[in-house]
């Protein structure tokens, strides 16, 4: 496997491409939250949004704690927002911000 964080952006990393930014992965990632959460999934788009953000967390970090947030790479966020649109954002919100 092709070592992590070479790349300008973490979206050009065949890792990413091929295992966090797809459709199956995103949903997978969406279901199981629901199914813990026991929250239905309603929006598909912002499920499987929700669901790449807490695979890639989950895939460079890991768990980070209940209530611990962190601001994304930008360019992540971006090609994820392509790939799931909506008409809004609610965007990035914390208690403090931790970069990555």
């Amino acid at each position: 496997m092709k070592e992590v964080g070479s790349h300008c952006c973490i979206t050009k990393d065949p890792l990413f491409t091929d295992h966090v930014l797809t459709e199956a992965a995103a949903r997978a990632s969406a279901e199981m939250f629901s199914m813990f959460s026991g929250e239905p999934i309603t929006d598909f788009n912002k499920a499987y949004r929700y669901g790449s953000y807490r695979l890639f967390v989950a895939s460079t970090i890991g768990h980070l704690g209940k209530g611990v947030r962190i601001r994304l790479p930008a360019c992540f966020v971006h090609a994820v927002r392509q790939l799931w649109p909506s008409t809004n954002y609610r965007g990035f919100s914390s208690s403090e911000a931790y970069d990555l």
